[in-house]
Parts: structure tokens; sequence; C-alpha cells
């Protein structure tokens, strides 16, 4: 009975060793798990010539320039900023934006917005030269004639235009 119960500990321990000893640590980098700071997988520290050449492939990965810091818009606003301020504007006066469309090649873009009573509202932004870059006019209520609420959207419309044209921003690379 001695050398049964002998023999299966030794099977037991066998079995033991060799699942433990068959078992591959896994690679970090695919379970994103890292075993402290002395793992080789996640802490990589590069010279100076292999900090260079991973700037210079960065660099030749991007279209135009790319020492052009993010700053504000030089005229106060940017053309590009006219749906985040409409939905900004939207919002401050309980008005849910439902479209944004382009007409005239971009050059004018309609939103059409509803207030939490259901009234109808229009914001109809165009461009215009620098400085003035925008003009913005609205129109409110089934037969325009919610002109108070209009006005206070092109209001809050302008307010939002300034707060995200003094945000750092880039102005859109030309087309080319």
């Amino acid at each position: 009975m001695i050398a049964h119960a002998t023999r299966i500990s030794f099977l037991l321990m066998g079995s033991a060793w060799l699942l433990a000893g068959c078992a591959s640590k896994v690679n970090p980098i695919e379970t994103n798990i890292s075993y402290g700071p002395d793992d080789r997988f996640a802490t990589r520290m590069l010279d100076a010539s292999e900090r260079a050449e991973v700037i210079t492939i960065m660099q030749d990965s991007v279209d135009g320039p790319t020492d052009d810091p993010a700053r504000p818009a030089p005229y106060g606003v940017r053309w590009s900023d006219v749906r985040l301020a409409a939905v900004k504007a939207g919002g401050t006066m309980e008005l849910a934006v439902l479209s944004l469309s382009e007409e005239e090649g971009g050059m004018v873009k309609r939103i059409e917005l509803i207030s939490i009573g259901d009234v109808p509202v229009e914001l109809v932004v165009r461009r215009v030269p620098e400085p003035e870059i925008y003009e913005a006019s609205a129109k409110a209520g089934l037969f325009d004639d919610r002109a108070e609420l209009a006005s206070r959207l092109v209001e809050a419309f302008d307010v939002a235009m300034r707060a995200y044209g003094s945000k750092p921003g880039w102005n859109p690379l030309p087309d080319g």
C-alpha cells in the first residue's frame, strides 16, 4: 500500500512539474501586462541616435509643417468651428441641432434646430472675407415670429465662436 501511495505522489509531483515547466511566459506587449521596471518588453530607453531616428520617422509620416504650434485663431474665430459653436450655442438655450447642411461649395452652413417647446429654429452662417470670417443670421418660429429667440441664438453663437477661436488650434491645410 505504501508503494502504491508513493507511486501516486511521484505521478502527481511529475505532472505538476511538467505543467509548470511547459507554461510559456506570455508576451506583455500582447497582453498589456508589465512585469516591473526590469521588464525588457515594457521598458525601452532610447539613446540619442535612436530618438533622432524615431523623430525623423514620425516627421516623414506627416504631410505639411511639423513645427507649427497650435495657436488661437488669428481673427478670433475659425470657419471650421461653425458646427461646434452651433451645438454649443443651441445647448445653452435648450435647442437641439437636427441637421447641418452646406451650400454654395461650403460657403454657407445652414443649421436646423428645435427648441424644447418644439419651436423650429434655423441658423444660417455665411463665410465672408477676413477679418470677419462669418456672418450669422437666424429665424425662429413657424412663421418667423420668434425674433427674440433668433436674436439670442445669434448672440450665443457669436460667443461660442469667439470661445472656440480663443482655444489653440490649427487652420486646415490647403488641399493639394
